[in-house]
């Protein structure tokens, strides 16, 4: 079978090649260009992002520097505010002491904690839950509640309470105790007057302890197994 050629093509195809070839290089010059900007484009963003993060490292230490000119101008003692932060949330757990610091607390409020135990399915290694169960008056209960966040020594907060109001009796408390390393990859707020207030009112509560522990000795109460 013989093949017919359109002469009348080819006849085209070679007038119009040069065209063909110069828009095939336009193309490729252009796809070149583009992956040139976008290579210049993720490198100059690598460079924004590095920029911004030594900003922030900067305005964290211009923030601290100028927190630490104005705890100067106060009358707080700066060592004794970072070991006070220090003993609040220490960089490892210790049980024993977590516990001693709710007998602190219970002993200061007159709310006695009569049972303990450390939920292990919820604590993180940031963090330890308690279920504390006590019983006390009205006015040692609402005084635990008041004074339960620093008064023993540890920062503390509460997930949950269940209580009877009419005599306060086994009431349960869910509580965390902080540990661990402060993480930096959130940027701080500026630093203002509030903390200054909450920096004294730390050191008014876990001072004390600060002060006598180098001497004195704690006997950990055990009332029921916490393991």
């Amino acid at each position: 079978m013989k093949i017919k050629i359109d002469y009348s093509s080819v006849r085209a195809l070679r007038q119009n090649l040069p065209y063909i070839i110069g828009l095939t290089a336009l193309c490729a010059i252009s796809l070149f260009i583009l992956l040139i900007n976008i290579r210049q484009y993720q490198t100059n963003l690598s460079k924004i992002r590095s920029l911004q993060k030594e900003i922030n490292q900067y305005n964290k230490k211009k923030d601290l520097l100028d927190f630490k000119s104005q705890i100067v101008d106060t009358q707080i003692d700066l060592d004794m505010a970072n070991k006070a932060l220090t003993q609040l949330i220490p960089v490892k757990e210790d049980y024993f002491s977590a516990l001693a610091a709710l007998e602190r607390i219970s002993a200061q409020t007159n709310f006695v904690i009569t049972y303990y135990n450390i939920v292990i399915g919820n604590s993180t290694p940031e963090k330890l839950a308690i279920e504390i169960e006590g019983q006390g008056d009205p006015n040692a209960f609402l005084e635990f509640l008041k004074e339960y966040k620093f008064a023993g020594g540890r920062l503390i907060t509460i997930d949950k309470i269940q209580f009877s109001q009419e005599t306060f009796k086994g009431a349960k408390i869910h509580i965390y105790l902080y540990s661990g390393k402060v993480s930096n990859s959130q940027p701080s707020d500026s630093t203002n007057t509030i903390d200054l207030l909450l920096i004294e009112k730390i050191l008014e509560k876990v001072q004390v302890q600060l002060k006598s522990e180098e001497s004195e000795v704690y006997d950990y109460p055990t009332k029921s197994n916490p393991f």
